[in-house]
């Protein structure tokens, strides 16, 4: 691809396929060796496009893509242009960039890109080439500052600490931590506590935190990070409260639940959330909680209550717990560590009836498949095997032996790829049974496709 020119779509994506993406080779910490650094000189060379948009800053081992979601929702409903950004896709990379609640069109897209490969192009004639995803994350700064963006809402990619995202002229309004659990324990540590300070990191001096009830040793590193910052910290559970009123059931999918909220602003009465689980419940709650921060920064009001349910009402995101068909009933989500796992497992024993369950199983080498089968293997009388279209998925063959030896009830079978997984699931699943797949977000994206491939043919 030649920079000066305008490129199309698919060209820049070529080019931004010859850097190196830790996504689908795995991440080690020497692979985020000078990350930060890098990161920081690349958006110098942009002329530093976020400086001046007003940022909240997300991290979290689970639900923080959902978070960044409602509250990007909610300050758009506000009136706010709101950029977000996010990671991992599940179709188009495009997903990861959206402003006004939807993907930046392709040539926004390209626009900002060649001006982010020019550098990051010289920057790897100098010995220091930027990342795939240091790139892409640049490539969202730039379209944002192209779009005049009032707000931008950025999901860290992993950790905090060294993430792309935690930039250090970043104009931060408030920062959020999800639910921390362990995940990524080869780059952020073994310890729920050092797991903890990883994420941590992107508390900044005198800027808000909100966070969820976490596990004592969790809180007491997040307290002591922000008490160091003079930081204020709000909880859900104490600063914003969150009753869950009415369970979806399975002849409602995808209206999920309504919740009453309150912050320390406002009390937000039977507010729907259209995605399933009670997670998404405390999700809620911490979103609202950020959105309040970010508004009273602005010197604005809260959010009226019909504003918010008409931003929360139907979004949705895919493979979160998605479904996408019925008799039987077919759940897709990107569930791919203990935590979310168990999450899935729990929404799914919630909110659907059904005679027989067929799990469809496909996860990364590096992901912790014997603790999350553990949880999961008893809920299904079928497991299927599959692997996914990455070098970083895990051999079927391996997880199988796992599971008959420790599972012998649940009766197991290996497929070729995602096509043939889901052929062996209809077989195995009455009418009106149950398939969930999951295990990663790869996996998650070839089934939707797949899902969508069969739906439309039987239009």
């Amino acid at each position: 691809m030649e920079l000066h020119t305008l490129p199309r779509y698919e060209e820049v994506l070529e080019t931004l396929d010859t850097y190196q993406n830790l996504e689908r080779v795995g991440v080690t910490p020497a692979a985020l060796g000078g990350g930060s650094e890098r990161m920081n000189k690349l958006v110098k060379r942009l002329g530093s496009p976020h400086a001046n948009i007003p940022a909240i800053h997300i991290a979290g081992t689970k639900g923080k893509g959902s978070v960044s979601h409602m509250v990007a929702a909610a300050l758009t409903a506000a009136g706010l242009k709101t950029g977000l950004y996010t990671s991992p896709h599940v179709d188009d990379l495009r997903e990861r960039i959206q402003i006004h609640g939807r993907p930046i069109n392709q040539q926004r897209f390209v626009e900002a890109a060649v001006t982010v490969l020019r550098e990051a192009s010289a920057m790897r004639d100098e010995g220091n080439g930027p990342s795939w995803f240091e790139i892409v994350t640049a490539i969202a700064l730039v379209a944002f500052q192209n779009a005049r963006v009032e707000a931008m809402v950025l999901e860290t990619g992993m950790g905090g600490r060294l993430d792309a995202t935690n930039l250090l002229d970043l104009r931060l309004v408030a920062a959020g931590i999800t639910t921390i659990s362990k995940d990524h324990e080869e780059v952020l540590g073994s310890s729920l506590t050092a797991i903890a300070a990883e994420k941590a990191a992107i508390i900044r001096q005198n800027v808000p935190v909100v966070t969820m009830g976490q596990e004592d040793g969790v809180r007491r590193v997040i307290e002591t990070r922000a008490r160091e910052l003079s930081s204020p910290v709000f909880t859900v559970g104490k600063d914003v409260q969150v009753v869950f009123r009415k369970p979806s059931t399975q002849d409602k999918p995808g209206i999920g639940q309504r919740l009453d909220l309150e912050t320390w602003r406002n009390v937000y009465p039977d507010i729907p959330v259209a995605m399933l689980g009670k997670h998404q419940a405390e999700n809620a709650g911490l979103a609202l909680g950020l959105t309040d921060l970010f508004l009273e920064y602005m010197d604005r009001e809260s959010l009226d209550s019909l504003i918010l349910k008409r931003a929360w009402r139907s979004l949705a995101l895919p493979a979160r717990l998605e479904v996408m068909a019925n008799n039987p009933w077919h759940i897709v989500d990107g569930a791919h560590n203990p935590a979310s796992a168990w999450a899935a497992a729990e929404t799914v024993l919630e909110n659907f009836s059904a005679s027989e369950r067929t799990l469809i199983f496909g996860v990364s080498k590096d992901k912790d498949y014997k603790s999350m089968l553990r949880i999961l293997a008893p809920l299904f009388s079928h497991i299927v095997l599959t692997p996914f279209d990455s070098p970083r998925a895990a051999a079927p063959e391996e997880i199988d032996a796992y599971i008959r030896a420790e599972f012998p009830t649940v009766k197991t079978a290996v497929a070729i790829d995602a096509a043939h997984a889901m052929e062996l699931a209809d077989t195995y699943t009455p009418l009106d049974g149950l398939i969930l797949s999951c295990g990663s977000l790869y996996l998650a994206g070839e089934v939707r496709a797949l899902c969508r491939r069969e739906k439309a043919k039987a239009k």
